[in-house]
């Protein structure tokens, strides 16, 4: 199963970002580490942002690629079996599935035609 969970925008002023949805758009701020990531809630999915630099470190590049201003974040059951079967179509992975512990979460990234950054991710045991 995959399921659209949230989209997220990189960004170099999280406290900016949040600050603006939370009391200018109304949103309510589900999740919030100060200077570095914050959720809302929009129903069916949330709306994030994440300091850019830091997912720079995540994948091991630097911020500022074509796509690297959003990513498509989608649940699945299985983050090493979904990226197997991409990669049996063709997809090439920029970050093979791998845990983020600070996030409890196993993740694995690549992009879309267009350079878009997609994240697959499952919540880790």
């Amino acid at each position: 199963m995959k399921t659209l969970s949230h989209v997220r925008f990189l960004t170099a002023d999280v406290a900016a970002d949040a600050a603006f949805y939370r009391d200018a758009i109304g949103l309510k701020q589900v999740v919030d580490v100060p200077g570095v990531y914050a959720e809302f809630d929009t129903g069916a999915s949330r709306l994030a942002f994440y300091r850019a630099n830091l997912m720079g470190e995540v994948l091991g590049t630097s911020a500022g690629a074509r796509g690297d201003d959003v990513i498509v974040c989608l649940r699945v059951d299985s983050v090493d079996g979904e990226a197997a079967r991409l990669q049996s179509r063709g997809v090439t992975m920029l970050r093979e599935p791998h845990d983020q512990q600070a996030w409890y979460q196993r993740v694995a990234h690549f992009r879309d035609p267009a350079g878009r950054l997609v994240e697959l991710w499952s919540p880790l045991p």
